[in-house]
């Protein structure tokens, strides 16, 4: 069996980095992370039981929605598949996890050293994840959740109540710190959005290193990317043209941090760090004062009609939005 390059996989909230922070790492040399993917959680079962015809032709008929979605070039077939199997001697459903990652790989993959994508939700699975690819790296990405509710209000998917958005990083948040425990101290790490964007070089030569990979490779990939170098090098020019990606390609700036003090209201600011502050604490995000959770008080009546809310938006911008 051939030697698979080590999956790695960048998670954490939506609208966190996840994304630059992929096409970043994708001009290290033996480094390619795709673009999302997304159907993994919910096709466990299905890559178990790829052997049988009927379920192989299911699986396919899954993945290649979400590829779709997700601004992928090519897509994946059963023919296609086997032959990357027979090219390569590998099989098994992480054989078509690699075979997927490399279907938009500008690198032949068997040079590659590390492979995976930046799906941000996956870090509700990693405990199925490690079922498949026990030797996984993952990156985990932190940003302020005031200003990733900030971005998610604006976007077509994802929440659009404050609340529910704070809710939904709480849970994601704390979903991370329990599956750590199950990972590896030398196979994961986290990377704070703030810290990308304000201190650029030493944040990514960490990242850099955290792979193998030495300073210099670190700035030079940094300063390739600053520059507008190798695009198609990221594999990413697709996503870029999307209205939440436009920024992929763009060097850097603390520009990025702290968008939230003049997009938001100091009513919604408030509803987000009740919800939050904890998290918030203990990742040193600060805030001017602590806080009553409503949980609390026992307003469930808030959560309830922030989430009817949510619901009710967030069908009219799927429905009526591009």
């Amino acid at each position: 069996m051939t030697q698979l390059p080590v999956p790695v996989f960048i998670l954490g909230n939506g609208r966190s980095g996840t994304t630059v922070t992929a096409a970043l790492l994708n001009q290290l040399p033996g480094i390619h992370i795709s673009k999302e993917t997304g159907f993994l959680s919910t096709s466990l079962a299905m890559l178990k039981a790829m052997d049988e015809p009927s379920v192989m032709r299911r699986l396919l008929a899954h993945v290649n929605p979400w590829l779709e979605v997700n601004a992928w070039t090519n897509r994946a077939d059963e023919r296609g598949f086997r032959q990357f199997c027979d090219r390569h001697a590998v099989a098994g459903p992480e054989a078509f996890l690699h075979y997927v990652w490399s279907l938009d790989c500008p690198t032949p993959w068997n040079e590659l050293a590390f492979i995976g994508d930046n799906t941000p939700f996956y870090v509700l699975s990693i405990p199925e994840i490690l079922q498949l690819l026990p030797n996984s790296r993952f990156i985990h990405m932190l940003r302020d959740p005031r200003d990733v509710v900030s971005s998610m209000l604006k976007m077509r998917f994802g929440a659009d109540d404050p609340l529910v958005a704070a809710m939904e990083w709480h849970m994601v948040f704390g979903a991370w710190l329990m599956a750590e425990r199950l990972i590896a101290p030398e196979h994961r790490t986290e990377i704070r959005y703030e810290d990308l964007c304000t201190s650029p070089a030493p944040t990514f030569s960490r990242l850099a290193r955290f792979f193998g990979y030495s300073d210099a490779d670190a700035d030079e990939a940094l300063n390739r990317h600053a520059g507008g170098q190798s695009r198609d090098r990221s594999g990413f020019d697709q996503v870029a043209r999307m209205s939440h990606h436009t920024l992929i390609h763009e060097p850097l700036s603390p520009r990025r941090v702290g968008r939230y003090r003049t997009e938001l209201s100091r009513q919604q600011i408030r509803a987000i760090e009740e919800v939050t502050q904890a998290g918030m604490a203990a990742c040193g995000y600060p805030f001017d004062e602590w806080h009553i959770h409503p949980l609390i008080h026992e307003d469930r009546p808030r959560f309830l009609r922030a989430m009817m809310k949510d619901t009710i938006r967030r069908c009219f911008k799927r429905v009526f939005q591009r």
